[in-house]
This record gives C-alpha cells, structure tokens and sequence, in this order.
C-alpha cells in the first residue's frame, strides 16, 4: 500500500514538473488553437492486487474505449472517454473463512472516465502525456466459491459500481495535421468488496491500449461574425 500511496505522490510531482517546464515555451509560442478530438483504441486490460510487499495479477483479456477531448492550450487537454473490458478474471483465497477455499469471480466491466492531460513535445512529431482524473465505473460478472471437498459449492451473481482514481500516462505520434497515433496505459481502483479481498490490499483495472484520435477542423471565422 505505502509503495502505491508514494507511485501516486511522485506522478503528481512528475506531472507539475513537466507541466511546469512545458508551460515557459507554450506561452511564447502557442501555435496550436483550441481544438476538440475523437478517437477510440483497442486495449489489454487485467485486474491487479496491490498487497503490500507486491502485486498480483489476473488473466488479460481484450476490451475497447471511445473518447472525446478538448485541447485548450498547446499543453493541456480535458477528456472524457467511454471504456470497457469483458471475461476478467480474478481467484482469491480465503484461508481464513471456514467452509471456503477458494472464490473465481469472471466479470465485466464498464467505466465513464473524465481526466485532465498535461503534455511534453518532443519535436514536431513526438508528445509524452501524463493524465489523472476519476473513473465511475460498474462491474458485474459470475463468482464461484470452491471449498476443499466440493468445486462450485455456491455459483452467485456479483455487482457493484462505483466511482475511484485514474491514472496514466502515454506517448503520442503525430502522424498528420489531422490524425495521431496514442499508445498508453492507464489504471484505476477497483472495489475490495467486489473481489473479496482484503481490507489492507489495493485492487485496480490496468490497461495498456493503442489507438487513433482524429483532430476536428477549426471553425472559420465568417465575414458576418466578424462585422
């Protein structure tokens, strides 16, 4: 937990230093206008347990997101994206509950994610992008319960929703005026209930993703706004 609490304090460090380097030069030389962006990707997405001396993960399985933006300065952009993964998977054990061994839970998720992005520019071609924000989310999915005589001992249907951190960061290839390339990963916190696990542990959906985003044209001014 306490390696997690300090990842989280040193990527919001990271992310004030870089926006603070990026903002000097943007200031004298903004050349990019406020613009809005679609996109969509493909990603691999796993369920990962953070449980104090380590983590733990779960099988990866293929999802997709849709996402909206607006960029308002040559550093800084507001998004809002649609997400969702399907068949995760996650088995944990209860040594300490009698009558149980073992809970496999195989679940869906799906997320409304809205998140703040600071970049860098690497020359004309190249960003680095740092982004945070908050991800509403709703799981639901099949849970098995094994004991040491009887597999599937209890079979039940498992929810929840929610809403909790999001972090990541990413690269981005510029590869015309109109379309980039992104390559990004991207976590979230996950209810602790929901998996079984316990108080002190920190589950979270992990996705590492690439896809397009498709800049929208400026709106001209008209001789008619202008008068």
């Amino acid at each position: 937990m306490a390696q997690r609490q300090l990842f989280r304090v040193a990527y919001c460090g990271t992310g004030l230093l870089a926006a603070s380097l990026a903002l000097g030069p943007a200031q004298a030389q903004d050349q990019e206008p406020r613009t809005w962006y679609v996109g969509g990707s493909t990603n691999i997405t796993h369920v990962e347990v953070y449980r104090g001396l380590g983590w733990e993960t779960g099988g990866s399985e293929r999802g997709f997101s849709v996402r909206g933006g607006w960029q308002f300065h040559r550093n800084f952009e507001l998004e809002l994206a649609g997400w969702r993964a399907t068949d995760l998977q996650w088995t944990e054990y209860f040594s300490t509950v009698s009558g149980y061994l073992t809970a496999q839970t195989t679940f869906d998720t799906t997320a409304l994610q809205a998140s703040a992005v600071g970049k860098v520019h690497w020359g004309e071609t190249w960003e680095g992008y740092l982004k945070a924000g908050i991800a509403e989310y709703q799981v639901s999915g099949r849970q098995v319960l094994d004991t040491l005589q009887t597999d599937a001992a209890l079979t039940r249907d498992v929810d929840a929703s929610g809403s909790d951190y999001l972090l990541g960061a990413g690269v981005v290839i510029k590869a015309s005026p109109k379309w980039r390339v992104r390559v990004e990963y991207q976590y979230f916190g996950l209810d602790r209930d929901f998996l079984g696990v316990r108080a002190g542990d920190d589950p979270s959906v992990d996705t590492f993703s690439i896809g397009l985003d498709y800049r929208l044209p400026s709106r001209k001014p008209t001789v008619n706004s202008l008068q």
